[in-house]
């Protein structure tokens, strides 16, 4: 073999080692790479049955635990609650025809119409003496309607009317209570909301059409709502709206249901991404909604009943926050300023309403400035 012949082949086997300890070498990384990676793969399958295992337990839980319906902790918060109340004529009379009969219906409210059918005159009385303590408002005004409707009702024991109004009152007393007792939630309060559930419920035993009496129920579940766990709040979080729609559909020139759905939209907007993902896990359609949504809701409301509410109003600036549309933010808040200092009909006379003028003060004074910026 010549020297040209023996360098060529000596070339040829130097190029082959060294390949081969490349591809070698390559396999060794391959390996290592596919070792780790497998240790990776195990280290993530458990952390997920970690993850499954305790969403199974969530699923037992939701299963397990009482309705609303029987054993919750029971609270109240944020809903405000606008009376609608009946007429009565400056004399302090209740309107109706000359004869002194049964009066007519007021404000063109078919569901109390009806139950003026089925009452003497001195019981539509005593509706519209309660109807005026409720708007008055005040402790004593919510404690005097709570007696008149715990007596009728015990005369008239299958009216929906008397059921939906005794779910209000209960709820307003609770509420003028946390003002005195802010601090801790007692007995009195939770046996009054107690009795607040148990007459919404009743009242749609008696009328499932009434439109009061969805928004009586969807109000104090959504009390009790906002201080349970995640997935209770979820799952309370369809019965609410199924009521709210209802109490639009029955009483569409009501504006408090509206308010309340744009409430409810703006929350399930803002849930955060964990509570979407145990939403996601626990039903096959979670809630959503838009804030656009909400806005919609909110201003609906605010057309129906202008200047009247400062929980709506404060809702509409965070909606816009959200948004962050900064400038119709703060123009909603101050707003709800206005209606405060102009002496309108917004009386800050409960615990909601402190609350929503507390809000409003704070937000304005972080973000006033960027609507200015």
């Amino acid at each position: 073999m010549s020297i040209i012949s023996k360098v060529i082949v000596a070339s040829s086997l130097v190029a082959l080692g060294t390949g081969l300890v490349y591809v070698i070498y390559q396999r060794y990384v391959f390996t290592e790479r596919e070792s780790k990676l497998e240790s990776q793969i195990s280290h993530l399958s458990l952390k997920l049955a970690k993850l499954e295992e305790e969403l199974q337990k969530i699923k037992e839980n939701l299963t397990l635990s009482s309705s609303t319906e029987e054993n919750e902790e029971i609270f109240i918060d944020a809903l405000e609650v606008a009376a609608t109340p009946l007429t009565v004529n400056e004399q302090g009379d209740i309107p109706g025809d000359e004869q002194g009969a049964v009066p007519t219906c007021i404000q063109s409210d078919e569901t109390f119409c009806d139950a003026a059918k089925k009452v003497d005159e001195n019981t539509y009385a005593l509706l519209i003496k309660i109807d005026s303590l409720v708007e008055e408002g005040g402790y004593n005004n919510m404690k005097e309607a709570f007696n008149l409707l715990t007596d009728l009702i015990e005369k008239h024991p299958l009216e929906s009317e008397f059921q939906w109004r005794l779910a209000k009152v209960c709820f307003l007393l609770t509420s003028e209570d946390m003002i005195k007792n802010s601090e801790t939630i007692s007995s009195t309060q939770t046996d009054l909301m107690k009795t607040a559930h148990d007459a919404a419920k009743r009242a749609l035993e008696l009328n499932d059409k009434s439109g009061d009496a969805h928004k009586w129920m969807a109000i104090v579940i959504g009390s009790i709502t906002q201080y349970l766990p995640v997935q209770e709040q979820i799952k309370n979080a369809y019965v609410i709206k199924d009521h709210i729609q209802a109490a639009m559909k029955y009483k569409p020139n009501d504006f408090l249901p509206y308010h309340m759905m744009g409430r409810w939209c703006y929350s399930v907007y803002m849930l955060t991404w964990v509570e979407r993902k145990v939403a996601a896990t626990l039903f096959a359609a979670p809630p959503t909604a838009t804030i656009e949504e909400a806005i919609e809701h909110l201003l609906k409301a605010e057309e129906i009943n202008p200047g009247s509410s400062i929980d709506n109003v404060l809702y509409l600036g965070k909606a816009y926050l959200a948004k962050r549309d900064y400038i119709k933010a703060v123009m909603w808040w101050k707003s709800g300023l206005q209606m405060t200092s102009s002496k309108t009909d917004v009386r800050i006379s409960n615990y909601t309403d402190i609350k929503a003028l507390k809000e409003i003060e704070d937000l304005l004074t972080q973000y006033e400035s960027y609507a200015q910026s």
